[in-house]
């Protein structure tokens, strides 16, 4: 976001969300995935077959638990005996058997695995199979760069029970507004000037977009403002949109960097002066983030680089 402190020295401080995960097998057929909640998008079967609908996503769940529990067994018994998996290499892995046995290779390899999943839409072909596809974020640790991938199952009920006859993954494209769900809640930090910046982020009711509001306090100045972060239909790009409360006004389009993003913003400030950065977020945790901006401009006036901000999660009755 374009926070304006004193001395005319703008800077952005952008808001982020995500959310998304399922399986994913890289390179020798690793597995990724991890927190899956469910939850039936609409379509034209939307109120089909509820009990089949909550049974499916009661089986994704249970593969979840299993994942999180680092069960490779359990993880391959949610496949039907010659069920199959493909990665976003074409690499096939087929039986129970040899999924136990990548599973189990994947998660001595990958010991912080979290994921979760947008499921967009579930369709019976018959009594008794179903498929499901969607979009999955996966990380792997704090250090390691967010993945995006599709994915799609096909599920059979044998023996009353859903299982995967075969799943599949293919690269996920650009960025999701899914990939920033981690930042949810609220954050502070501290600017080089003493001021006090808070930001609370928080999802738009259909999870498309993050409304963001901001609050900068210090001895001689106090202001605020609110952000969207989404995806901009035009582009296909994450982007911000910016709105102070003075009238200044800035957007940003965001994109992944190896273990960081990378923000490319421009702004107009309330006085009609324009603003110019590029901003780079690094997580360090679920709780942490830093935040820097370089390459600034402040109309043809050159700005120097900022230091990385430390941003940090506020607890619950803080």
């Amino acid at each position: 976001m374009l926070l304006r402190i004193p001395r005319r020295t703008a800077f952005v401080l952008v808001p982020l969300a995500l959310v998304g995960a399922v399986l994913s097998l890289r390179g020798e057929v690793g597995i990724s995935s991890a927190q899956a909640q469910q939850a039936s998008p609409p379509n034209s079967q939307a109120a089909d077959r509820p009990e089949d609908r909550a049974a499916v996503r009661s089986a994704m769940q249970s593969f979840v638990k299993s994942f999180e529990s680092r069960d490779a067994k359990a993880l391959a018994a949610h496949w039907t005996a010659e069920g199959e998996f493909t990665n976003e290499a074409g690499l096939t892995v087929r039986g129970r058997e040899a999924l136990e046995k990548a599973f189990a290779g994947a998660l001595a390899k990958s010991p912080e695995l979290k994921a979760e999943v947008h499921p967009e839409s579930l369709r019976f072909l018959s009594s008794d199979s179903a498929i499901e596809e969607g979009s999955v974020t996966v990380r792997r640790g704090s250090a390691e760069p967010t993945t995006n991938a599709r994915y799609k199952v096909l599920l059979v009920r044998e023996k009353g029970s859903w299982l995967f006859a075969e799943m599949g993954e293919s690269p996920g494209g650009n960025a999701s507004v899914a990939d920033l769900a981690w930042l949810i809640g609220e954050w502070k930090s501290t600017s080089g000037q003493a001021a006090e910046i808070r930001t609370t982020y928080a999802w738009a009711p259909n999870k498309k977009f993050i409304h963001v509001q901001f609050n900068i306090k210090e001895k001689e100045l106090a202001l605020g403002g609110f952000q969207v972060i989404g995806v901009d239909p035009a582009t296909g790009t994450l982007h911000t949109w910016t709105f102070e409360v003075d009238g200044g006004i800035g957007e940003a389009d965001w994109r992944p960097d190896g273990d960081h993003w990378v923000l490319d913003a421009a702004g107009t400030l309330s006085d009609g002066s324009t603003l110019t950065e590029t901003n780079i977020l690094r997580r360090v945790n679920d709780d942490t983030f830093t935040w820097q901006s370089v390459d600034r401009m402040h109309g043809d006036a050159e700005l120097s680089d900022l230091a990385p901000v430390k941003v940090t999660r506020v607890k619950p009755g803080k």
